[in-house]
């Protein structure tokens, strides 16, 4: 949480012992709230592991919270080793460092860490990839600035950047680089950010809208009955209860209940888990039943859909992708087929409030969470229902058609 004054004046103080809350603008700052004391806090990591914590000063009626932390983000770059404080490392090491202790103490979920990683070997290291093509020039201006030292990267050098990758990769490449600086700030290196403000480089954030239609759907579908299992069990998963691609693929037996049919997902593998610390309950249609009890399961794995690689879960590979894009349809992502469930079930007539909850949306907020505690179990599951029979009429009907063409 941001803190403030007035969050602080509202807060309940533990009755014995400690309670402490951490600042969302500042790493490491935090306020210690004990029976009788309130006290600002700054804690960090040390090389060997350590994490040392010291009090700044007496909160109540002392220091207000903006000038406490800039005493903590002083203090914050006296304690900083020479090599995270330098601004004359070059971006691509002190990136490299960067990311490196952010892995160890920042509460990074691997997907995340996956990505930025990959954007660091590629677009400030200049690592080749076959997957990645960048022209001569791009690679060039990769390699320069990668080279210059942390506080002589301009906004014109990044801007060279952006502007030669791909939109969703740059804006994501920003976002990185505007962490990353924001992180030196708070440590006591007087930079600019030349990131700063990157929404503004494209005119905001742009909201990707694409459903698959049912025709496409079906297209997928016929494509992915040749490739067999897992690639056709693991998008039917998709398309039958409209979860996210990791969810899907790296389902675990220990998740799944046959009997009852339900797939209980665990808040550590969901994107809100944080937010809805509850298990995930979904009901699983007769269809998608008969689909994971065919997967055969595979000696010491936990996973149901499992890949080639020593017992790790399977994955819509690179090869597999491009079979399924050979297909001619329009510029689509597996991510697509979650909208195309979202927006079925709102056809079908179900409600907006139980449409997000099958998504695992968090469909409530303000006065409505506080007051509609109702958890909508049932109605979910005739949703699930409802979804799964009219999926299974369009792949039979589909079925029944080529078999009449053949």
């Amino acid at each position: 949480m941001r803190l403030t004054e007035d969050v602080l004046r509202k807060v309940k103080r533990p009755t014995s012992g400690q309670v402490l809350l951490w600042d969302d603008l500042l790493q490491g700052f935090g306020v210690r709230l004990t029976p009788t004391r309130c006290a600002y806090v700054v804690q960090w990591r040390e090389t060997d592991g350590r994490r040392p914590r010291e009090g700044l000063r007496r909160f109540w009626p002392g220091t207000p919270i903006a000038e406490a932390r800039e005493l903590a983000r002083a203090r914050l770059g006296e304690v900083l080793t020479p090599a995270e404080g330098n601004a004359g490392l070059p971006l691509r090491v002190a990136m490299r460092q960067w990311f490196e202790r952010q892995g160890e103490i920042a509460d990074w979920r691997p997907r995340y860490r996956t990505k930025v990683d990959g954007l660091i070997r590629h677009y400030i290291e200049g690592e080749v990839s076959e997957r990645i093509n960048l022209t001569p020039a791009l690679r060039a201006a990769v390699l320069e600035v990668g080279a210059k030292p942390v506080g002589s990267v301009t906004r014109s050098d990044v801007l060279r950047l952006a502007d030669g990758i791909k939109r969703g990769a740059a804006d994501q490449l920003l976002a990185v680089l505007s962490s990353f600086y924001n992180y030196m700030f708070d440590r006591g290196v007087e930079i600019v950010n030349p990131a700063r403000n990157r929404l503004r480089i494209f005119g905001g954030r742009r909201t990707r809208t694409r459903a698959l239609s049912e025709a496409e759907f079906l297209t997928l579908w016929r494509a992915l009955e040749g490739e067999g299992d897992p690639a056709l069990g693991a998008f039917a998963t998709l398309a039958y209860t409209g979860v996210r691609r990791r969810e899907a693929t790296q389902m675990r037996w220990s998740e799944v209940d046959l009997k009852r049919a339900t797939w209980t997902l665990p808040p550590e593998r969901r994107k809100t888990g944080k937010r809805d610390p509850e298990p995930f309950v979904i009901h699983l249609h007769p269809a998608m039943l008969a689909i994971l009890k065919r997967q055969p399961v595979l000696k010491n794995s936990p996973f149901v859909f499992w890949g080639r690689r020593d017992k790790r879960p399977f994955e819509f590979n690179h090869s597999l992708m491009l079979r399924l894009k050979a297909l001619g349809l329009a510029e689509w992502r597996l991510h697509d087929l979650r909208r195309m469930v979202r927006s079925g079930l709102g056809r079908l007539g179900v409600t907006q409030t139980v449409a997000e909850m099958c998504l695992g949306h968090l469909a409530k907020s303000g006065l409505v969470a506080v007051y509609d505690q109702h958890s909508y179990a049932s109605e979910k599951r005739a949703a699930w229902a409802l979804w799964g029979d009219h999926l299974s009429s369009l792949i039979a009907a589909r079925a029944r058609k080529a078999k009449r063409e053949t």
